[in-house]
């Protein structure tokens, strides 16, 4: 009974974010001028974003029954945990930048990129819109899509499969082969602020803190990484900086895990699910986890 139920999860979880990435890949063939009310074109990309990420997901919520909830974090978190929030956010940003700035040099990416600024088309929206259409709205969807229901249905084959798992279909769903170790860096942060602080209104906090930063910086960052000073002094600048905030962000998780033992709180998340390679494996390399990544090249060369 548990073998099915293992197998199930890991079986209809990649099948939930194929539909995404269709549906996705789909809407960039939408003549969004089309469906603007009265020229905002910020309110259709907010529709589409409804459409695409929170009705397939609490769709597949509600298929799930309603003991799935509980299972999707979705729950205050405390005061005391809101440093490592940020922290992961700030170790988010920094090696972002140290990412594209690799990334750039060796010629995979050559601009910004964002899977929603595609259907802007060069329009400059106001600010108040862009945060909500590119920062907040995001940010809560994609969290209860990949880090609520796609860790609780990969945590059956231990929590570090569910960490890798989300990540890897998170940076499947950028459409981007140049910036798919971004998505999947931002995947496991994000994913490890949900576990430490055991709520994924934190990792929506750490999201929209990320995403904000990328909409008022990207410019700036991009100017420092096409004509930089110096590159070898940069790449030392920003390695610099990711690994003091990456060593105070591990700090931050041993004194979070320290308060859970003093409290007599469990340190794992479900009960029987250490990691197993076979299990890995097995999750990894389920046909539609494998079709997802299909989807994901087709796409990702069509659109490109």
């Amino acid at each position: 009974m548990v073998r099915r139920l293992k197998i199930k999860t890991t079986f209809t979880a990649p099948i939930l974010v194929m539909a995404v990435l269709l549906l996705l890949a789909a809407s960039h063939f939408l003549d969004l001028s089309m469906l603007a009310y009265q020229e905002n074109i910020c309110l259709a990309v907010i529709v589409l974003q409804l459409l695409i990420l929170v009705v397939p997901t609490g769709f597949y919520a509600k298929l799930r029954g309603g003991g799935f909830m509980k299972r999707m974090r979705i729950a205050p978190f405390g005061i005391e945990q809101l440093l490592v929030t940020l922290l992961a956010a700030l170790t988010l940003v920094l090696g972002d930048a140290l990412l594209k700035l690799g990334l750039y040099n060796l010629g995979l990416v050559d601009g910004d990129y964002s899977v929603y600024y595609y259907y802007i088309s060069g329009e400059e929206p106001n600010f108040l819109y862009a945060m909500l259409t590119f920062c907040i709205i995001p940010a809560i969807a994609e969290e209860l899509l990949f880090r609520s229901v796609i860790c609780a249905e990969y945590e059956s084959s231990g929590t570090l499969t569910a960490v890798i798992a989300s990540a890897a279909l998170y940076a499947m769903y950028g459409i981007n082969f140049g910036y798919f170790p971004i998505y999947f860096l931002a995947g496991m942060i994000f994913a490890l602020v949900m576990y430490l602080t055991r709520s994924v209104l934190a990792s929506m906090i750490c999201h929209i803190i990320y995403n904000a930063a990328m909409l008022t910086l990207s410019e700036t960052v991009w100017n420092i990484i096409a004509k930089p000073q110096s590159t070898v002094f940069l790449v030392f600048v920003l390695a610099g900086l990711f690994l003091v905030c990456l060593v105070t962000l591990f700090g931050e998780c041993e004194r979070i895990y320290y308060g859970y033992s003093l409290t007599n709180k469990r340190s794992d998340y479900i009960k029987d699910a250490d990691f197993s390679l076979r299990a890995f494996l097995e999750a990894l390399l389920a046909p539609p986890f494998l079709m997802d990544a299909v989807v994901f090249i087709v796409a990702s060369l069509q659109l490109s």
